[in-house]
């Protein structure tokens, strides 16, 4: 059994190790739901349903009355406009140069030629004024009251979020070396956020396992009384944790802010069997020095009480499968399968390494 188990772990290891981190909100809702049909059709017909903004600041009151300011603005919008960066088609730029260059046109007799920021840099606050003048509120949405900071729009359409951290640092790198030293910039909106996001998340998740079996293995070893056994005892635990995350590789479900807590749990609820098991296994082995008896005494014992407990448990995470969300239901069927391996890692895998080690002990 222990030879099996391991092959199993390294089978389910090398197939852990080629999941692919994800997190697509749209993927987890209903093909026939309104918000994803709408979503898709903005995509298809205008190519933009998702902002990624930039923060551009002058550092100064009045900063965006600068020229020069304006036309790298400008420059920038152009570069990024209707296309491909890091991968994104990028299907419209908007920002208060487009506010301008339709102010300057307008005061132009509507000519072509006159789109474009005013060579004349006295002409630039004059023309804002104007149009604030007007009544229109449109400034408000792309500057500050000051005219220090701008919002750049950069709209794209919907795509997994780890796809936009590519394309957020190239944006973030071309304002950069446009701007120079005319300003400092800031990438915000939803998509920017949510990548961060993502990746501090896996980050933190990923050092929060390494913590928990540390600290879950020492703690183990200190209450079985045996640093061997505690290290031992860990293999049932870890075990549903790597065969769940084999199987999700292979039905192609990825590693999202949902299927990360499910090792959480898997874990918590795999420590808390072997722990009963581990336990009255020491008591009655002291008591009788029987390594066989004592697993079929442990068995008979403790083992029917988490038997039940477990399969209580799994079915109330396998009720998720009733949800309408993708992810819910996945995080139900994996979580409550993880505490299924879980109880028969400790039912087969636990008695076995007990039996292996104190036999050998004993010769």
């Amino acid at each position: 059994a222990t030879v099996v188990t391991l092959l199993i772990i390294v089978v389910s290891v090398g197939c852990a190790a080629q999941l692919r981190f994800s997190h697509d909100v749209l993927s987890w809702l209903p093909s026939d739901w309104p918000i994803y049909q709408a979503t898709r059709k903005i995509d298809r017909d205008i190519k933009g349903s998702v902002a990624v903004d930039v923060i551009v600041d002058s550092g100064r009151e009045n900063g965006l009355y600068d020229r020069d300011l304006l036309r790298a603005l400008d420059d920038l919008a152009t570069e990024l406009n209707e296309k491909k960066v890091a991968g994104v088609f990028v299907a419209k730029v908007t920002s208060v140069v487009d506010i301008l260059k339709e102010i300057h046109r307008a005061l132009n007799e509507n000519r072509s030629a006159y789109y474009a920021v005013p060579d004349n840099a006295a002409l630039i606050p004059q023309e804002f004024l104007l149009f604030e003048n007007s009544g229109s509120e449109d400034l408000g949405d792309v500057v500050d009251p000051r005219f220090q900071m701008a919002r750049i729009s950069i709209r794209v359409p919907w795509h997994d979020t780890l796809v936009y951290v590519p394309l957020v640092n190239e944006v973030a790198r071309r304002f950069a070396v446009r701007l120079g030293d005319k300003a400092t910039i800031t990438v915000t909106g939803t998509m920017s956020l949510l990548s961060r996001t993502l990746n501090a998340a896996i980050r933190s998740a990923a050092e929060s396992y390494a913590i928990a079996i540390v600290v879950i293995t020492a703690l183990m070893a200190l209450l079985i009384g045996n640093l061997r056994i505690g290290i031992l005892a860990m293999l049932p635990n870890l075990t549903p944790i790597a065969v769940t995350m084999g199987l999700m590789w292979g039905l192609g479900l990825p590693l999202n802010l949902f299927t990360m807590l499910v090792g959480s749990v898997a874990i918590g609820l795999a420590v808390d069997d072997t722990i009963h098991f581990m336990h009255n296994f020491r008591r009655y082995y002291d008591e009788t020095g029987d390594v066989h008896g004592s697993v079929h005494r442990t068995l008979h014992t403790t083992g029917r009480a988490m038997l039940v407990t477990s399969v209580v448990l799994a079915v109330g995470f396998y009720i998720f499968t009733l949800a309408s969300l993708n992810n819910v239901i996945h995080f139900g069927v994996l979580t409550g399968t993880a505490i299924l391996l879980a109880l028969a890692a400790n039912f087969i895998l636990a008695p076995a390494l007990m039996v292996l080690v104190l036999k050998k002990g004993a010769q």
